[in-house]
């Protein structure tokens, strides 16, 4: 089904608000409970995605809002407390800086993805020895990471807390935004609710969804083709795990990079893929978008290192990666170790393809070593009834083929009304008490039928191609009517052409054609709320006009 094409001004407003808060980790379609990291209390940290109040109310008061103040900006809100009073990580991020500030005193600056975008949060004021984290330090939203003080340019005792779009650092680089709607959609620390817990044969591990584990497995298989013993594994894991969070990230400084499936976006120098790795430096963009070359290099260059063997994790990470923060891989070594035993042996899953790809080094290939419910970045998720042999995305090729394998990167994820754009799944909307809501499509992140094609539109062809978000009826274009699409004859549809629903020209829902199998037309689509992506038979829409449009 399709969301409504206009919402009254109220709801418009409204809207806004819910957006703006949305959490986008990885694409997968469910967050699996998280178990506390090594050394942490029970309850301390808060699930993987949360959003997280800095201080807790009860122990801290509002006490100065964003915007014009004592003939300056404001550009956070002030919530004052005694100090020692606790901060925690509005969300999960990686500290970007922690230390003196000029006007601050002290300040910790996490850097973080939110609806597709890298965001910053500032936590201000505190002093020395209530800066309780380090610069590249991986921190989960809900974990302490500072304590109220009184330092620099301060009037008592409080958290000085700023939200902004883009990047805190350097100066210029993003906009601050007002912090209240987002602190007011927040939890209270330690009360964030778990999300509900996924049947996959990973679940519990790590807080991590499906394409996170699928990328974890992927790194394993890959390992132990190459004949890289079990430290060597984890040391690849502990690396992904403080560079990616386990996703495969674009970056908007190498624009091309987005042209390649991708979880996020970031924003690090030349870095991409799971590994960080600079383009120019370790290969070029198409090798480093390859979720395989990318394992294959990083593992190459780790055996090339004298003793790396003998070497702690961390430092074995360190002497591959040559961060500006050494050490930071330490407090990812447990949960790479947890990844490893799960996923010890995958490469029984890898076909002869991909280890005849995997010794040509990586040229061509996308590993097809997956988790249940998962898939490796950059490949297609099987088809209905488990088989193989989709299509896999592949950067200038076939059209079609493409827009199918685009979409199929989302299969399971949970139909959302109004949700998705070209960038990957969004928060849904409500569409004034009907189904939407009544499936509670407000607080999933997913796609509605039209957001899915325009996203797997956008991504066929190479974002030349945006489509509106409708399907299109007689007074709205929307897709259907978009001048781009070939109308063509239903009985010479081809896989990837869209296929929209309805009668007399006015249309309600839209999906992607993919074939035939068993005899059945089949039907990629997110189909209504309480359901998810999937692949359908055709025939489930009989009795409806189809009308098929061919893009690209």
């Amino acid at each position: 089904m399709d969301a409504k094409k206009l919402l009254v001004a109220t709801a418009a407003t409204l809207l806004g608000l819910v957006l703006i808060v949305v959490v986008i980790l990885a694409p997968a379609s469910t967050t699996i409970a998280c178990a506390p990291p090594s050394g942490a209390a029970a309850g301390a940290i808060a699930p993987a995605g949360s959003l997280v109040k800095p201080t807790a109310s009860d122990t801290t008061t509002d006490s100065s809002g964003f915007g014009p103040r004592w003939g300056t900006v404001h550009q956070g809100i002030d919530r004052a407390g005694p100090v020692g009073t606790p901060i925690y990580a509005f969300t999960d991020g990686r500290v970007a800086e922690a230390g003196e500030a000029a006007g601050f005193g002290h300040w910790i600056i996490l850097d973080h993805e939110i609806d597709g975008r890298t965001y910053s949060t500032v936590y201000g004021h505190m002093f020395a020895d209530g800066v309780l984290v380090s610069a590249g330090q991986h921190v989960s939203a809900g974990q302490e990471i500072g304590k109220i003080g009184n330092d620099g340019e301060s009037t008592g005792a409080h958290l000085h807390f700023e939200v902004w779009e883009g990047a805190r650092l350097p100066d210029g680089a993003g906009t601050a935004l007002d912090p209240a709607p987002w602190v007011a959609k927040a939890a209270e620390p330690g009360t964030a609710a778990q999300p509900q817990t996924s049947s996959s044969p990973g679940a519990g591990t790590g807080g991590l969804n499906a394409a996170q584990l699928a990328l974890a497995k992927q790194t394993v298989a890959i390992g132990e083709a190459m004949g890289v013993p079990e430290q060597g594994i984890v040391v690849a894991l502990a690396t992904e795990g403080q560079e990616s969070t386990y996703r495969m990230l674009a970056s908007s400084n190498v624009p091309d990079s987005t042209n390649y499936p991708h979880d996020g976006i970031g924003s690090d120098h030349l870095s991409v893929n799971q590994f960080q790795q600079q383009v120019t430096i370790w290969g070029t963009t198409e090798e480093l978008m390859n979720p395989v070359t990318a394992n294959i290099k990083f593992y190459t260059a780790l055996l090339k290192i004298p003793g790396w063997q003998s070497m702690a994790v961390t430092d074995a990470a360190q002497s591959v990666q040559g961060s500006g923060h050494p050490g930071a891989y330490a407090d990812d070594e447990p949960l790479a170790r947890q990844l490893y035993a799960q996923f010890k042996g995958a490469r029984a899953d890898l076909t002869a393809d991909d280890l005849a790809a995997i010794a040509n080094n990586g040229t061509g290939a996308v590993a097809t070593a997956v988790v249940d419910g998962g898939t490796a970045p950059g490949a297609c998720t099987p088809p209905a009834g488990g088989s193989s042999g989709g299509p896999t995305f592949v950067p200038g090729g076939p059209f079609g083929a493409n827009v199918i394998a685009a979409a199929s990167r989302w299969i399971g994820t949970p139909y959302a009304w109004g949700g998705g754009d070209s960038s990957g799944p969004t928060r849904g909307i409500s569409d004034g008490g009907g189904a939407a809501d009544a499936n509670g499509d407000t607080s999933k992140t997913g796609f509605d039928c039209s957001g899915l094609t325009l996203y797997a539109v956008f991504q066929a062809s190479g974002g030349k191609i945006t489509l509106p978000h409708y399907t299109g009826d007689t007074s709205n274009p929307g897709q259907l009517g978009d001048p781009r699409g070939q109308p063509i004859p239903f009985e010479d549809k081809q896989p990837g052409d869209l296929i929209y629903f309805g009668s007399g020209g006015n249309t309600h829902h839209v999906g992607i054609y993919t074939g035939t199998e068993g005899g059945q037309d089949m039907l990629l689509n997110a189909p209504q709320s309480g359901q998810t992506v999937s692949i359908m038979p055709l025939s489930g829409w009989a009795g409806e006009d189809m009308y098929v449009r061919r893009f690209g």
